[in-house]
């Protein structure tokens, strides 16, 4: 799973502080969080759009940040036509029979207002999506740790939040390694149907890859206490892990961003949704018959 892997390249996203790294993150997921309603929809794609951006900047290809996307593409899918026919509207696009449900809604009607909301929630998933692999995809284990440290962050905390982030892919490893050992052995799990899978394929499969990590993790176990982890020393640090001009540039651009978009989502979202909501429905019931 390569989202949560770091890839080594050379560019200014990389070279940036992890501590404003994490800053984006936190305000980015802070900002999903608080948009709620429809008319946020804008704000979102503008954070997505700068999240895209900074991911072309780290030299990081998009076809990771794709392939997740294409993973809940189905779950997306799901929620905007649910919300199209659940959320109470008052511009039907297009309807499937009529189907009374006690308050006297109608949830055979699909709404124009159902599917932006159905959209706004989907975005909120991308927008989050965008930011976390940004974060473990340019900053290394060690960088990251270290940064974390210096903000007297407990050191057995800060190892802890780090071997979480890197057992995803061992544990994604360990797995494609007992498969593909299963296929040597004439067990093919990719050839059997969805029953097999459930009741039969996964057993042989599991239980060696638990076996395989309680031994890795009984490793790490000897290996760090053979460094003397968790000794009451003074830490010291080989790289130089303060902040930079840069780094002091692309907090002022997150900060003032993040308190335009709540300053716009307070007092002109609304305004110029209204404006750009008229314009969508004018095109859209001009191509539905």
């Amino acid at each position: 799973m390569r989202v949560v892997e770091y890839i080594r390249r050379e560019s200014f996203v990389h070279r940036l502080n992890p501590l404003s790294k994490l800053a984006y993150t936190i305000l980015t997921l802070a900002l999903v969080f608080l948009s709620t309603f429809t008319e946020d929809i804008i704000i979102l794609l503008i954070w997505l759009a700068i999240a895209l951006c900074f991911w072309r900047i780290g030299k990081i290809s998009i076809r990771y940040f794709m392939g997740l996307v294409k993973l809940l593409m189905g779950i997306i899918i799901f929620i905007t036509i649910i919300q199209g026919f659940m959320y109470r509207g008052t511009t039907v696009l297009f309807t499937i029979g009529h189907y009374k449900i006690p308050g006297g809604a109608d949830i055979g009607e699909f709404t124009y207002e159902g599917l932006m909301f159905g959209i706004m929630v989907s975005l909120r998933v991308i927008t989050a999506l965008s930011v976390l692999p940004l974060l473990t995809m340019t900053t290394s284990y060690m960088r990251l740790m270290e940064s974390l440290t210096r903000i007297k962050v407990p050191f057995k905390f800060s190892f802890i939040f780090v071997a979480g982030m890197r057992s995803v892919p061992l544990i994604q490893e360990t797995w494609n390694t007992a498969v593909e050992a299963q296929k040597l052995r004439a067990f093919d799990i990719d050839r059997m149907n969805i029953f097999k899978k459930a009741f039969k394929a996964y057993i042989p499969i599991v239980t060696p890859v638990v076996l395989l990590l309680l031994r890795k993790a009984h490793d790490m176990q000897i290996a760090i206490e053979t460094r003397a982890f968790g000794a009451p020393v003074k830490r010291t640090f080989m790289e130089d892990i303060s902040f930079h001009r840069e780094d002091v540039i692309f907090l002022a651009f997150i900060i003032s961003l993040f308190i335009l978009s709540i300053y716009t989502k307070l007092f002109w979202s609304k305004i110029l949704w209204e404006t750009m909501t008229n314009m969508l429905k004018t095109v859209i019931l001009r191509i539905l018959p």
